[in-house]
């Protein structure tokens, strides 16, 4: 792999490792971010968004397990992990802690420049995660 893939896995180790400093150094001043219901722009939401959920999940750890690079771009799949203790904040209101692990999918593609991310896009399934901490009835199988 080539730089940009190494710029995307170091951000996502400095997320794990709930290191602010390394994480605002890792985003432009200008970034943006889509999450599933959420917009961020400028490193200080994106950085504000990850403590959210460092709060919520202190042990959180994101693995990469694929990435795949295209000069600038990167795309990358993993998983994330982590034990619901504190808070969690959605647009929809508060989710107090559930003591519940979460372990869910996720996918992402971004614009890397030089050292620094400028636009991510993450794709996880919402709905999984409230089934798995138990706020939301667990789907039926599909035949």
């Amino acid at each position: 792999m080539g730089k940009a893939a190494d710029v995307l896995r170091a951000e996502l180790a400095a997320a794990s490792a709930q290191d602010v400093k390394a994480l605002e150094a890792f985003w432009s001043a200008d970034c943006q971010k889509w999450v599933p219901g959420a917009y961020l722009q400028g490193a200080d939401q994106v950085v504000a968004w990850d403590q959210a959920l460092w709060e919520a999940f202190p042990d959180f750890q994101v693995i990469p397990t694929r990435t795949i690079e295209e000069g600038s771009a990167v795309g990358f799949h993993g998983r994330v992990t982590g034990t619901h203790q504190g808070t969690l904040r959605t647009p929809n209101g508060d989710i107090p802690p559930t003591g519940r692990r979460v372990d869910f999918t996720i996918g992402g593609d971004c614009e890397i420049q030089g050292s620094q991310v400028v636009s991510m896009r993450l794709h996880f399934d919402r709905l999984e995660i409230l089934e798995q901490l138990g706020v939301a009835p667990v789907s039926a199988p599909t035949a």
